[in-house]
């Protein structure tokens, strides 16, 4: 007759010599069965390659056959079990586990759950029967925001992570709404846990590794140390860790502050974009009248609207510029009865909307959509880089403030229209520098200089000078005219010439270049000092310049050969003559 075990037994699991003392085990090579055991994580779990462990009842002390004190290697029942799937959960040594025997026969254990044990800090202590005895809970309230306690034991054993201890926060505020699952760190103090919390009104799941502070927090947040719950952090989402981060997602990524509903009786579809591409449209539809204006202004038109490379064309779409483009995507629809035709839809770019679609994205764009405000900001640099448009559309107003300086460099054109939808407004378009100089330079074109009414220049405290390389022309529609050229001036009119002054005079010819010479302050000058061929100083000796009007300006140089400051309002090339002493 086999000897029988009836009902269940308590066990601690144990190494290869029976001692549940994880850091007093040995390997012993295989064993009877053909069994090879593996040591893990500092001789903390002790298992063979079917995930079997060894036990020690708590009646088995005597040595056995063997000279060991442990069982024969025990199957771990799990909650599923299957090829390549299910769950598993390996007791380590010195955890109590729960054992039963199958057909009753004690020679075919099986462990079916494990154990705590043991008596933690604020439980009730043991006493003798019939006695009465309170539990110290003044280790409850020494708890914080990121301190534990009562997490210890008070005898050998092991307390839950989480205990109900009551409400308040000298109870941790604990009334047994937490549980879960928590592992531990082969020999140190970190761990990996999903906590489920079921307190009225505050439901909340925390998934959480210790590595880098790396969790994702779920509902109600709170600070929480083990089994205290701590004060109120907010209520939502939250996904942190101390280390890097990334989201991938293949087919696109929708971020959204829209709410959709999401209740036991209704919920809207996931990927609800309806309001995305409302806004879009709304600034398309502004954008596409803005650029039409600059079009008729003969400014430069907006690329994103018209195509950039090519014309009503994009990357996303070789038929639509980049804007409707996009509007597309946001208006994709798939199947919502077969996952199959949501597919076919999807790899189709189908925008049919009925009642059997929901929005879905076309392309894989990543979509972030803010009912009200969107913020966004960078102690040091923010980068937008895109390989083909970047567009910043608004219905109202639009600044750009910085502390710098504020730099706009274009590879081919840039063009700013304003006024074009508010009629007899005064704002316009104002360029103006509160210090410093304001420079508009062309260096292989024209500057054009048009209004439709008068175009005033002033100088409130020094001269307006007009220089050119050939001609100066004022001209008006009535047909008169003055132009400077070269050497000359010609004055041309249909009618009269009026000149009204106190004195006239009129004397030799001059030219523009000798005259600047005499000018307080011009834009350049320059001096120069003469060499002869031997490199001595050109001391006292005559000189003839040519400026590049043509100008011959003759002079005597000075002790150091110098000529003396030649003004202009350009730079301008110009050739210098020592003249014999002579002439």
């Amino acid at each position: 007759m086999l000897p029988t075990g009836m009902g269940s037994q308590t066990a601690r699991v144990v190494g290869f010599d029976g001692a549940d003392d994880a850091g007093n085990n040995t390997a012993a090579g295989s064993d009877a069965s053909g069994s090879t055991p593996a040591l893990l994580g500092n001789d903390e779990i002790c298992c063979d390659a079917l995930g079997r462990v060894r036990i020690r009842f708590q009646w088995q002390d005597a040595l056995d056959q063997t000279g060991s004190r442990a069982s024969c290697w025990v199957r771990v029942a799990q909650r599923s079990a299957g090829g390549g799937m299910g769950s598993q959960f390996l007791p380590r040594i010195g955890q109590e586990v729960q054992v039963q025997f199958m057909e009753g026969d004690i020679n075919r254990p099986v462990i079916v759950g494990a154990l705590y044990f043991g008596q933690g800090e604020a439980g009730v202590p043991a006493t003798p029967a019939g006695s009465l005895v309170d539990a110290d809970t003044s280790a409850l309230s020494q708890a914080t925001d990121h301190s534990v306690s009562a997490q210890s034991n008070l005898t050998a054993g092991y307390a839950p992570a989480w205990h109900g201890a009551g409400v308040g926060a000298d109870a941790h505020n604990n009334a047994a709404a937490q549980f879960g699952i928590r592992s531990q760190e082969y020999s140190g103090s970190g761990y990996n846990q999903l906590v489920f919390d079921d307190s009225d009104g505050a439901g909340r799941i925390q998934l959480k590794t210790t590595q880098s502070g790396t969790e994702l927090n779920l509902g109600h947040l709170l600070h929480t140390a083990d089994n205290y719950r701590g004060s109120f952090r907010g209520n939502g989402i939250e996904l942190r860790t101390d280390a890097w981060g990334a989201l991938r997602a293949g087919s696109g990524w929708l971020v959204s502050s829209y709410g959709v509903s999401h209740s036991a009786s209704q919920r809207q579809t996931a990927g609800d974009v309806p309001a995305g591409y409302g806004l879009l449209n709304t600034a398309n539809t502004l954008g596409a009248t803005l650029s039409q204006l600059a079009d008729s202004h003969l400014s430069v038109g907006i690329a994103a609207l018209k195509g950039s490379s090519k014309a009503n064309a994009s990357y996303l779409n070789e038929q639509a510029a980049p804007i409707p483009a996009l509007g597309k995507v946001l208006q994709g629809m798939v199947d919502s009865s077969e996952v199959d035709a949501a597919y076919g839809d999807a790899a189709a770019q189908n925008t049919q909307a009925d009642d059997q679609h929901l929005p879905h994205h076309t392309d894989p764009v990543i979509s972030v959509i803010a009912k009200n405000d969107l913020s966004m900001t960078a102690r040091q640099d923010v980068q937008f880089n895109t390989g083909e448009t970047l567009n910043v559309l608004n219905a109202a107003d639009s600044q750009f403030t910085t502390g710098g300086v504020f730099r706009v460099h274009s590879g081919q054109a840039i063009g700013l229209t304003a006024g074009g939808l508010k009629q007899n407004t005064t704002a316009g378009m104002q360029l103006i520098a509160a210090q410093g100089d304001t420079t508009i330079q062309a260096h292989n074109d024209m500057i054009s200089l048009k209004a439709k009414n008068n175009l005033d220049m002033k100088s409130a405290q020094a001269s307006i000078d007009f220089a050119a390389a050939t001609n100066i022309t004022l001209r008006t529609a009535g047909g008169a005219s003055i132009k400077i050229a070269g050497g000359n001036i010609t004055v041309q009119c249909p009618g009269k010439i009026l000149v009204q002054a106190g004195q006239k005079g009129f004397t030799g010819g001059t030219s523009l270049s000798r005259e600047m010479n005499t000018w307080p302050s011009v834009k350049c000058d320059e001096e120069f000092v003469l060499k002869l061929p031997s490199g001595k100083l050109a001391a006292n000796r005559k000189f003839e310049i040519t400026r590049a009007d043509g100008t011959k300006i003759k002079g005597v140089s000075d002790a150091q050969g110098k000529t003396g400051l030649q003004k202009g309002l350009v730079i301008e090339q110009l050739a210098i003559k020592i003249l014999p002493k002579n002439a």
